[in-house]
């Protein structure tokens, strides 16, 4: 395994300039900067600033207008491999949902002992905070590495996508931030994307697929609904449903990757209208979320659900239903001989006495996208770690939050692997 360059003359005194207090006050003047999907130009030029300022050459990088990217770099001597600190710099809420009340999902940060709470404290600011500190403890300390260390902080990455009436930059995520830094110039010999893996390198990725089923019914009066040849469309897909269930649950028996399975949710449902019941609802569509393993494509599961709907058409001798997909997110790894991943985790294993083998990750990544444009990717961040007094409750359920311990662990390991990857001329 090769191993972090532990002995370089600058090594250990940058080091000693990670603080708990840089860490923590990071964080907090990041969450405290609203950046919901769609609207992240605050926050991109506060990143632009700060790593100026810190010494890096940085800018903006517009993927739509007013919305851009911030890239820094903080240049090595040209000798060197690069190295990427990346991460989304979009929030997984906007902050203002009716429907969410905890201090976690606010923009404003919290400091309550060694937890920092508030939106986009663990998803993905957290790992931000973490790169943004060990890039800082470089420039102060005055160190000159053979490659470049760079931060791309990206929008939308956060899962969501334009579907039917819902097309506004607040729906462009899933990566739209990252495809564009990497095919317009921002690349690197390898990555790692900060996101949220309670400290664990994670070289895989689940990927996923969107898909919309849809079927017909017949368009008439409601006062009129029971008469014979009239066909609701909710009460058609009350019928399918269950075969849905079935398929899905044995598509999960039979994909494992890592010993995780994929699973698939109903993620929502439309049919008739709400303001008019006067009227037999004539269309209704599922929707479902398909999540992926290495080696699964959109095209296999394509195949596999239409199936499912020629048999149910044959069953009620009806047209197929209409299978329309709206994502198709790739899943990706790397493997544990990536170069990488084994900097990765020898610079773990220094920082915190403890190894960590590969993983895979659930939630949606841009690793996919950096994998698939040559850059080796993984997944390493402070983030995932739940409060003691959560009671098994998700993040989700009761707030965004992370540890700051946590924070300065990313950090260290961080610097660590900069001064591997990038702190020797390549051979």
């Amino acid at each position: 395994m090769t191993r972090p360059s532990f002995d370089h003359p600058d090594y250990a005194r940058t080091a000693a300039l990670l603080t708990r207090e840089a860490v923590r006050d990071t964080l907090v003047e990041m969450v405290d900067i609203a950046s919901p999907t769609g609207r992240e130009a605050e926050f991109a030029r506060y990143l632009v600033e700060r790593m100026r300022a810190s010494g890096c050459r940085a800018y903006l990088q517009d993927v739509s207008p007013g919305r851009p990217n911030a890239i820094a770099v903080m240049s090595g001597e040209g000798s060197g491999e690069s190295l990427l600190f990346t991460g989304h710099m979009d929030t997984s809420y906007d902050g203002d949902e009716e429907y969410l009340h905890a201090e976690g999902f606010k923009a404003k940060a919290i400091v309550r002992g060694d937890w920092i709470w508030g939106l986009g404290a663990n998803n993905m600011k957290s790992g931000l905070a973490s790169a943004v500190v060990a890039i800082e403890a470089m420039q102060r300390a005055g160190v000159r590495l053979a490659g470049d260390v760079l931060l791309g902080g990206v929008v939308g990455e956060t899962e969501k996508a334009p579907v039917e009436e819902f097309q506004s930059e607040a729906q462009a995520g899933y990566g739209v931030g990252t495809r564009y830094m990497v095919t317009h110039g921002v690349t690197a010999d390898h990555a790692v994307l900060c996101e949220p893996t309670t400290l664990q390198v994670c070289t895989a990725n689940m990927g996923v697929s969107w898909f919309r089923i849809t079927l017909g019914g017949t368009m008439a009066h409601s006062a009129w609904s029971a008469r014979p040849g009239v066909v609701n469309a909710i009460a058609e897909m009350a019928l399918l449903q269950p075969k849905i269930a079935a398929w899905a649950e044995q598509y999960s028996a039979r994909h494992v990757y890592m010993g995780e399975r994929p699973n698939v949710t109903v993620a929502a449902i439309r049919g008739g209208m709400p303001w008019r019941l006067s009227r037999n609802p004539w269309e209704c569509s599922l929707y479902l979320d398909v999540r992926t393993v290495p080696g699964t494509t959109t095209e296999q599961i394509r195949r596999s659900l239409r199936g499912v709907l020629r048999t149910f058409a044959q069953e009620r001798g009806c047209a197929e239903p209409v299978l329309d997909c709206y994502v198709s997110d790739p899943a990706t790894d790397i493997g544990d001989a990536a170069r990488i991943t084994q900097v990765m985790r020898a610079a773990h294993q220094q920082v915190t006495g403890t190894d960590s083998p590969g993983l895979i990750r659930r939630p949606g990544a841009d690793s996919t996208h950096l994998n698939r444009y040559d850059i080796p990717t993984l997944c390493y961040g402070p983030g995932g770690r739940s409060y003691p007094d959560s009671s098994g409750r998700q993040m989700h359920a009761v707030g965004e939050h992370v540890n700051i311990d946590d924070l300065l662990t990313a950090a260290r390991v961080y610097l660590a692997a900069a001064f591997a990857v990038c702190g020797r001329a390549s051979g």
